[in-house]
């Protein structure tokens, strides 16, 4: 999970950006004295953004400034916890055959990652020359 900005603060009614990455994973073993490789493919992210407001399930791990495709706006002060949840699909090889699917779809959730969101007054100044 990547927040933008990554001080762990947000300002009031500014877009935090939420990404992540897309990368397969992928495990070995050996069972019977057979090679077994699975693979783990992200397929949808759902973030809980701590205020009783989600983003997702998407199929879109977000990305950074400039080109931030996933926000969230919190609209008021104080502390959140945000966490990720992530939906995997699975392959699985023995012996090098043909990777085979595994059924069904398994999830994981991040440990939650605190947010404390700032409110701010607009105040206008005069130039300094």
């Amino acid at each position: 999970m990547n927040l933008q900005p990554g001080t762990g603060e947000a300002l009031l009614n500014v877009p935090l950006i939420l990404t992540t990455t897309n990368e397969t994973v992928t495990r070995g073993t050996t069972v019977l004295g057979f090679p077994v490789t699975i693979r783990a493919t992200p397929t949808s992210w759902t973030w809980t953004l701590g205020d009783g407001s989600t983003v997702g399930p998407t199929a879109d791990p977000g990305r950074a400034y400039p080109h931030q495709t996933l926000t969230h706006t919190y609209t008021t002060p104080g502390d959140h916890a945000i966490t990720l949840t992530t939906t995997w699909t699975g392959e699985y090889t023995i012996a090098g055959l043909p990777y085979r699917p595994i059924e069904g779809t398994a999830t994981t959730t991040s440990p939650a990652v605190g947010v404390h969101v700032l409110s701010g007054d607009n105040v206008l100044v005069a130039p300094t020359r």
